[in-house]
């Protein structure tokens, strides 16, 4: 995956409930200090997590998969 990519945010885990099926686009890539890779994304459309929204998240990729919207 790609900045310009559009990704869903996979059903699973901690986040899941408030992001999980949502779709973004990737605006940058950078690795953590350890060597792990980690989107910052555009939300498609505002996300809301508790109280507020987001239009903006940064999740390591691993949270990620690379939307196909013809399947």
């Amino acid at each position: 995956m790609k900045q310009g990519d559009v990704v869903m945010f996979k059903p699973e885990g901690t986040y899941a409930k408030w992001f999980g099926g949502k779709l973004a686009t990737i605006v940058r890539c950078t690795y953590n200090k350890k060597g792990k890779l980690y989107f910052r994304v555009r939300w498609l459309a505002p996300v809301r997590y508790f109280d507020e929204f987001t239009s903006i998240s940064s999740f390591a990729a691993d949270k990620f998969v690379l939307f196909d919207g013809d399947k």
